[in-house]
């Protein structure tokens, strides 16, 4: 796959405009963990529901930013994707996303319902070895003192005491540590200069890295209040205030891998190729298949949601789809509420163009365990974010290394 170009920052490409033959796209699928340990934050996880994973876990958020600024309300913590990219691989050479949603989900489509937040570290950083962990290894490194303190004072899911069971010392695990055996081939992949962004993105959030984790000296305060602050939220595995969804590993693998054989597609793609050169063609000279669907394709909501469906179709599975390439599009359920020109402004950091990187399907809302008879259950056609092309970092001593990106809420139709 190629690599995304930083000297030329992805653009939006025109609706108008067919998406180049080259870009490849990487397709997140969610799974029960069969080890919740690899979704702690040494491990670089992309995952789905449960307490975010802090990248940088001092830094963190403040609270007006984890607030829905639509309700008022605290966001509810949907995902987060482990994603490096080329446009800064020193500064981001760790870089991952997290997306949080408003707990009342019919307001999703208001702003600042839906919030995106952009973190990377250096490989050589505070918090993280730089090194592959050992099988010894169980949990992420201890914060000094000082660093716990700040991050318990900001974070209301209380992710830092959650990482260590009730009783877990810090003798449990080895003193020095290291990042993930993906994090270690990324720093391999870089070590030429061109590294391939899109592939490491695959392997960085799909792939399960070698060891059980990594631990670290220091100390975390009183364990009486410890395991009081490491006590479970009252609603797990329930959405809203106070609760979690479902914590879900999200395996990420090339969509490449699930388009050979599909008949269908490939005769709707060579009709369309034969309609542009040669006209209408009867219906006698086209296969079953393709005259059903374009039957059913009338109108301009049935043709758009036909192609999703078409595409989709290849793995059905699929929650999230993810491309940073230049020239990528999102794929839209519905001609409706799109970005049009101007929609989409610049980083207000360092004003570059902000560029499509992931979109978040519907098919996720069923493994969220939502009541459909809720009115406030999230429903959405698509949620597409949009990045920083150059992946710029926070000014130097910022007291947040989180930066807030744009989500576009597509919202279903009525």
């Amino acid at each position: 796959m190629p690599s995304v170009e930083t000297t030329r920052p992805a653009q939006q490409v025109p609706d108008d405009e067919e998406e180049p033959d080259e870009i490849s796209w990487n397709l997140g699928f969610v799974e029960e963990p069969e080890k919740p340990h690899l979704l702690l934050r040494h491990h670089f996880p992309s995952k789905v529901g449960g307490r975010p994973a802090w990248l940088d876990p001092v830094r963190l958020p403040t609270r007006e930013m984890l607030t829905c600024r639509a309700s008022g309300k605290p966001l509810d913590f949907l995902l987060q994707i482990y994603a490096p990219v080329d446009a800064n691989p020193v500064e981001g050479f760790h870089r991952s996303l997290f997306l949080f949603i408003s707990p009342e989900g019919s307001r999703l489509r208001e702003p600042g319902a839906v919030r995106l937040f952009r973190c990377q570290l250096p490989r050589h950083n505070p918090y993280y070895p730089s090194e592959p962990p050992t099988v010894k290894d169980k949990y992420p490194p201890r914060l000094r003192p000082s660093d716990a303190d700040a991050s318990r004072e900001r974070d209301p899911w209380r992710s830092l005491d959650a990482e260590r069971p009730p009783g877990a010392s810090a003798s449990s695990s080895s003193s020095s540590s290291s990042v993930s055996a993906a994090a270690a081939a990324a720093a391999k992949k870089r070590k030429g200069g061109s590294a391939n962004a899109q592939t490491a993105a695959a392997e960085l959030a799909g792939a399960a890295p070698l060891g059980d984790g990594a631990g670290g000296s220091g100390s975390s305060g009183s364990t009486t209040a410890a395991a009081a602050a490491a006590a479970p939220l009252p609603r797990i595995s329930i959405r809203g205030p106070g609760g979690l969804y479902p914590e879900l590993e999200l395996v990420v693998e090339p969509e490449d891998d699930y388009q050979e054989g599909d008949d269908e597609e490939e005769a709707l793609q060579q009709y369309r190729a034969r309609v542009a050169a040669e006209g209408d063609l009867d219906d006698e000279e086209l296969p079953p298949e393709v005259v059903e669907a374009v039957e059913g394709a009338a109108a301009p909501e049935q043709t758009c949601f036909a192609d999703f469906q078409a595409r989709v179709s290849w793995a059905p599975r699929q929650v999230i789809r993810y491309c940073f390439q230049r020239g990528a599009r999102p794929l839209w359920p519905a001609p409706h509420h799109r970005p049009g020109p101007g929609d989409i402004p610049p980083c207000c950091h360092c004003g570059s163009p902000r560029t499509h990187e992931f979109q978040v399907l519907p098919q996720l809302l069923h493994y969220l365990h939502l009541d459909e008879e809720d009115p406030a259950s999230p429903d959405w056609s698509t949620l597409v974010a949009f990045t920083c092309a150059a992946s710029c970092s926070p000014a130097a001593g910022a007291e947040c290394s989180y930066l807030e990106e744009l989500v576009w809420v597509q919202p279903p139709a009525l």
